[in-house]
């Protein structure tokens, strides 16, 4: 999966993303015993998250991403380049409708997308002034920026056969807006605020004369933190 699948984006910081799938009822097996791995013995981590994915981490610092699931529980996943390389039965046929499923935020709207921008810088920069640092970093330059780099992909449709990644915003966005991409990498170099400013400076720039863009909403945010017009 990813750019295991799709060689032709692999480099040296590439990790290896891949899915396991056994048969109804030997998932834990499998979870629970690594051994099965390649070169076991010279693994130096190994993380199972929450929704039961694992890293792992060799000696050489190589990373695996990878899920063991059933065919039944493939059903749920999302997927965008893949290659099947064992197919005992039904293999291929379960990971064509999971990549042909709609990705997650496929029903995004720029309009809402730069809505949300607005009200999650107003509530960062209030936590930051509130002295809540930490949390509003991540406001800001996370949960901030990935709403306007969805808005900025719905507002400005990259051309065909661009390099985006349909489930993650931040994916090679600079890639395909690479002016964009080193305004936001620059906004994101300041602290909190001024982080946060220049990124609504460089979105109204780009978007004000957009239908879609909350100009009321922006001049709420700009009266409330005491910025100026």
């Amino acid at each position: 999966m990813g750019s295991t699948a799709a060689r032709e984006r692999v480099d040296e910081w590439s990790d290896h993303d891949f899915a396991v799938v056994t048969v109804d009822g030997a998932e834990e097996r499998l979870r629970g015993d690594p051994s099965w791995l390649p070169d076991s013995a010279h693994i130096a981590l190994i993380l199972r998250e929450e929704h039961d994915g694992f890293k792992v981490v060799y000696d050489d610092g190589h990373l695996l991403e990878f899920g063991v699931t059933s065919l039944a529980g493939l059903e749920s996943w999302h997927a965008n380049a893949y290659e099947v390389v064992l197919d005992r039965g039904g293999v291929a046929e379960a990971f064509a409708r999971v990549a042909a499923r709609p990705k997650p935020g496929r029903s995004a709207r720029a309009d809402r997308e730069f809505g949300l921008f607005v009200a999650v810088l107003l509530v960062g920069v209030g936590r930051c002034r509130r002295g809540e640092v930490l949390v509003a970093s991540q406001l800001v330059r996370t949960v901030a920026v990935g709403h306007l780099l969805t808005a900025w992909r719905l507002a400005r449709p990259a051309s065909a056969g661009h390099r985006l990644d349909d489930l993650d915003p931040f994916r090679r966005f600079e890639q395909v807006y690479p002016t964009a991409g080193r305004a936001i990498a620059d906004a994101l170099e300041r602290d909190v605020e001024s982080a946060a400013r220049t990124l609504l400076e460089l979105a109204e720039s780009e978007f004000d004369e957009d239908p879609g863009f909350p100009r009321r909403g922006v001049t709420a945010l700009r009266d409330r933190l005491g910025w100026d017009h």
